[in-house]
């Protein structure tokens, strides 16, 4: 491979590049099934040797094998052998943004709703793209995943979960309320997705509600995670102090001394 990312987007690498539009007409003809293992191969191959230059990198400071190798080229001959290959999908997105090309990552990670459903571990991987988007502040983008997401798999609880997350973020707290609520319907007995609904709740001003929510998520925490109990604190922090503004009232000059 002659050239990479950093000289242009995978839509552009994988037509311009002579050995990635080869890899591309090879298996185009491919079935499914050999394609995704090739594609896997050589993913989990390029990621076994990244990792070995990086120890390299850590052990002599010397850097010829990592700028040999060019990161990131097995996740582009992966997804150049097969479009739907959702782990190099997740890797190249993530590269794109990172060389700031956002709209080819949105591309890409909008993909990920589309391979098989039996592509292992597809959820985990959409919520890793989901959760890069939010980290890097970009909730807009983050909510059209997530989005795209729960109307492809509509009964997958992580996908509302995450919009409830960015839209929460993005001021749209009854929205936020609402996707969270139907993850939980999804998975009622998951203390994460509880303790998510009840922080929605919590930034709507529904304190009651998200009382009874986030006392059932610490019922249900395994020892050691205290994110329910520390927010039902706040919880009940806000609620007596949106009381305490209630109950007080500045004097009305008109009432004389």
């Amino acid at each position: 491979m002659d050239r990479s990312l950093r000289d242009m987007p995978f839509g552009r690498l994988v037509q311009e590049d002579a050995e990635l539009a080869a890899l591309r007409r090879e298996y185009a003809t491919e079935s499914a099934e050999h394609r995704r293992a090739a594609a896997m191969f050589s993913y989990d191959a390029s990621a076994a040797g990244e990792m070995f230059g990086q120890a390299v990198l850590r052990a002599t400071g010397d850097r010829e094998w990592l700028d040999r190798e060019k990161p990131g080229a097995g996740a582009v001959a992966a997804l150049a052998i097969d479009p739907t290959c959702a782990p190099a999908m997740l890797t190249v997105g993530s590269m794109e943004y990172q060389l700031g090309r956002a709209d080819e990552a949105l591309e890409l990670f909008l993909g990920l709703a589309a391979p098989p459903e039996d592509t292992e571990d597809l959820a985990e991987i959409i919520d890793k793209a989901g959760g890069f988007l939010a980290e890097e502040g970009n909730y807009v983008h983050g909510e059209k995943l997530y989005a795209e997401a729960a109307r492809q798999h509509p009964d997958v609880a992580l996908y509302h979960d995450g919009l409830g997350y960015c839209a929460g973020k993005l001021g749209k707290l009854q929205a936020a309320v609402d996707h969270s609520r139907r993850a939980v319907e999804l998975s009622p007995r998951d203390h994460e997705l509880l303790g998510n609904l009840g922080w929605a709740l919590v930034e709507a001003g529904s304190y009651d509600e998200a009382e009874d929510v986030l006392k059932r998520a610490v019922d249900l925490s395994p020892k050691g995670h205290d994110r329910a109990r520390h927010n039902l604190q706040e919880c009940r922090r806000r609620r007596q102090a949106a009381l305490d503004r209630k109950q007080w009232r500045p004097k009305d000059a008109r009432d004389g001394e």
